[in-house]
């Protein structure tokens, strides 16, 4: 993902035009204002959405964050009208499938089973650059558990660095932007993992701004020796403003921070035309051009793309929920809802991969 192309290639004025359009639909923009009332429906007009019994019970929506496009809610999280059937990604280097979208791990009668006992693993595989940068050297990789806030817990095991070079022992790829046009992608060894266990992985360093990936999951049954691949993304110091710039045409507020992310079905699949939001305060919600290779936000988008992407700019440090949805059938249904923290000047990355063991009412 080129944020640095990005930015380059956007003036300043199409940068404000996309953010600007975006809160036209609703879809994003600053949520300031909305529907008045104070019950747990502010008023009426708000519908929950099909499949949404796993759910948590307790806070309700906050009225005052309701943009005029908010119709449907999932978990507390006021979402618009998605504005065409939820269709898969068919074509994409990754995370591509055939067939209809998989919703059915949100309904009820096929929720996934209860977790087994948790066991050590190991996490094995690359660092990998979230957008640009040279060499993932110099990265410090950390596991954590993740509390029912979603603010951080303990972390988990010792936490690893990448060596100051990886050229004999990373993962090579063409990089245009690199000293030698090519980029090395350390690999790295994380010992002693919970499985069936909501984690958290978190990258930093000198010249990394930190980075939190959300609903990090090892399955049991999907351990190869006792090891999981998971490539973690590290985010380049510089592209972090570079990315607020191209999207919302300045910095992020220092103190707040971003959350970013994908939206999966059940068979971790991108979808198209899913909508998602926060329950929080953002400058800004937007979605992703279909450029692999170099995605851009999408003034006007009113879901996502065949890339699932979207991003809320400028969100305060603090609790946050994420919701996602999308049109079936003519019915609005859950594709995922996940509590994260934000945590100031700090990247909160959550994918939607499907209803988790652990978010099953039974296992709460």
């Amino acid at each position: 993902m080129s944020f640095r192309s990005l930015a380059l290639a956007l003036p300043f004025t199409v940068v404000l035009a996309s953010a600007a359009a975006c809160g036209d639909d609703g879809s994003s923009g600053a949520t300031t204002g909305g529907a008045g009332g104070d019950d747990a429906n502010c008023g009426g007009g708000i519908t929950p959405v099909v499949n949404s019994e796993f759910c948590q019970q307790g806070a309700t929506l906050n009225c005052a964050l309701l943009t005029p496009a908010a119709t449907n809610q999932l978990c507390n999280v006021a979402l618009p009208q998605p504005a065409a059937e939820l269709t898969r990604a068919t074509d994409t280097d990754e995370f591509s499938g055939q067939g209809a979208p998989n919703v059915s791990c949100y309904a009820p009668a096929s929720y996934p089973p209860a977790p087994p006992a948790s066991s050590a693993a190991s996490l094995v595989g690359h660092v990998r650059v979230f957008s640009n940068g040279n060499d993932t050297a110099n990265v410090t990789i950390e596991v954590y558990d993740v509390q029912p806030t979603g603010e951080l817990g303990a972390r988990i095991g010792n936490a690893v660095v990448t060596p100051d070079s990886c050229t004999a022992t990373g993962e090579a790829s063409d990089c245009e932007d690199c000293p030698d046009e090519t980029r090395y992608e350390c690999d790295y060894v994380y010992e002693g993992v919970p499985t069936e266990t909501p984690l958290a992985v978190k990258t930093s360093g000198s010249s990394w701004q930190s980075l939190i990936a959300y609903n990090i999951y090892v399955p049991t049954s999907d351990l190869v020796d006792g090891g999981y691949e998971y490539d973690p993304r590290a985010l380049a110091t510089d592209d972090y403003g570079v990315i607020a710039q191209a999207a919302i045409g300045g910095p992020i507020t220092t103190g707040n921070g971003a959350i970013a992310g994908e939206v999966h079905d059940c068979d971790n699949v991108r979808v198209l035309n899913a909508v998602a939001d926060v329950n929080v305060n953002k400058k800004a919600l937007v979605y992703f051009t279909s450029n692999e290779d170099d995605p851009l936000p999408e003034a006007g988008a009113l879901g996502t793309s065949r890339l699932g992407l979207y991003a809320a700019l400028d969100v305060p440090s603090g609790p946050a929920v994420v919701a996602a949805a999308g049109l079936v059938n003519g019915q609005v249904v859950a594709l995922g809802e996940h509590k994260v923290w934000v945590y100031p000047d700090t990247v909160t990355s959550l994918t939607f991969r499907g209803l988790r063991p652990t978010q099953v009412p039974a296992a709460q």
